[in-house]
């Protein structure tokens, strides 16, 4: 028998949520195969089957908050547990989940770039679970995961939203909806809890108390924190004449290949730090560990804080890739739809926040990086040519570097190299 334990799905992750099980106890499951979703610090993410064989048991229910290696349940063979095969007897459902309702497909794209989802089974102690065990339930709370965890705190019960979405699927933009609608009248009704789950108190519904930190905005400002306590940083900025590497872009979009500024900017960063690699490398102790890879984090806004998923392995990328796979990761992170792989095994970050009139500013290392680069937007400036002034576009970078790590001369040879790059911007084509 296999034991199936909490994983680690993030860098940060201590404990995760178990939503839903998409297995029931009984039936046969294959190696790769998705057998529950966790909601952990970041994302919610799928949980996949490292063996092969018959789920023996669930001993963790959904809504239940799980520490990092807990044991939640058991694969092996039938006769391990006196368990029938697939296809013996009828299936029960999972202890605590009678009325679950079975796996739905994955999320897909509603109107207007909002995120949707098939209906998610639903959760222990709403009302589906009052229908007789073992017969399907239709649940009306058609949401992909980034919308249900924004539902609950808002408050709001999916269960009284009408969706807009395809198949009356419920689109964030419906939340805020129903939000306003409840705020007009009487309150919505709050989501359904897990049985033993603390209930909320008058002071933490108050507005005049304050609001309890989602977790993915808790699990920002414990990392944030750690960094600033842990991490000596100091920053170096440069501007880069982006003029060329505009044209560029321009010309490859018309070519049929759209690629943003920060697709620019994450191929000059792994360049760059081709020849600079110190940047790209952990501090363990007092070990300095280098990285094989380049691989890029990302920043994505959320509707609660922003993601920090993965390019990997952009030293191999090209210009073109690394577009693809940035936007690949950016609307997954905006569906809730990270995997592990997406989300660890970052080595150097790119923020950047130029699309929201953000000339300049310095950002926070993420924990076991040695640096990240800020990136503002880019603007018309009078610059100085061959003596007489001249108007150009120009973009402010900042690198944050780790000063254990590296000292200032070499981040500042870093940018140069960065900015080199950028300006002369067929090197990002090569």
């Amino acid at each position: 028998m296999n034991e199936i334990v909490m994983p680690k799905l993030s860098d940060t992750m201590t404990e995760g949520r178990l939503i839903s099980w998409k297995k029931r106890v009984g039936e046969q499951v294959s190696r790769g195969e998705v057998l529950a979703e966790v909601e952990t610090d970041k994302a919610n993410m799928e949980l996949e089957a490292f063996v092969s064989g018959v789920l023996l048991e669930i001993r963790v229910e959904p809504g239940d908050m799980v520490p990092v290696g807990t044991v939640i349940a058991a694969i092996g063979a039938a006769e391990e547990k006196g368990q029938p095969a697939a296809g013996e007897k009828e299936e029960q459902p999972p202890k605590g989940a009678e009325a679950q309702a079975p796996a739905q497909p994955r999320a897909d794209e509603g109107a207007k770039g909002e995120t949707t989802a098939a209906p998610p089974p639903p959760e222990a102690g709403g009302a589906a679970a009052e229908a007789p065990a073992g017969q399907p339930v239709e649940s009306h709370e058609r949401a992909a995961p980034v919308v249900r965890r924004r539902a609950r705190e808002l408050g709001v019960d999916l269960a009284t939203v009408q969706g807009s979405g395809p198949e009356g699927r419920i689109l964030l933009k419906d939340l805020e909806g129903a939000q306003q609608r409840s705020a007009a009248g009487k309150p919505a009704a709050p989501p359904s809890m897990p049985e033993g789950a603390a209930q909320p108190t008058a002071a933490s519904e108050s507005s005049e108390s304050g609001a309890k930190l989602s977790r993915l905005r808790a699990a920002i400002a414990k990392n944030v924190s750690d960094s600033w306590r842990a991490i000596p940083h100091f920053a170096v900025t440069v501007d880069v004449l982006m003029d060329d590497a505009e044209v560029m872009r321009r010309q490859l979009k018309q070519s049929g290949r759209a690629v943003t500024l920060t697709d620019l900017v994450v191929k000059a960063s792994a360049l760059a730090l081709l020849k600079y690699p110190q940047l790209n490398a952990s501090l363990d102790g007092d070990t300095l560990r280098p990285r094989a890879d380049l691989n890029i984090c990302v920043a994505v806004a959320v509707p609660d804080g922003v993601l920090m998923p993965v390019i990997r392995g952009c030293q191999d990328l090209t210009l073109v890739e690394i577009a693809e796979a940035s936007h690949a990761i950016a609307e997954k992170a905006r569906s809730g739809n990270l995997t592990e792989q997406d989300m660890n095994g970052g080595s150097f970050a790119v923020s950047n926040l130029g699309m929201y009139g953000v000339t300049q500013f310095a950002a926070i290392i993420f924990p076991s990086h040695a640096a990240v680069l800020a990136v503002g937007g880019v603007l018309e400036s009078v610059v100085a040519r061959n003596g007489a002034p001249a108007c150009a576009k120009v973009m402010k970078v900042t690198i944050s570097a780790d000063h254990r790590v590296v000292d200032g001369a070499y981040a500042a040879q870093f940018l140069a190299e960065f900015k080199e790059i950028l300006e002369n911007p067929i090197r990002l084509l090569i």
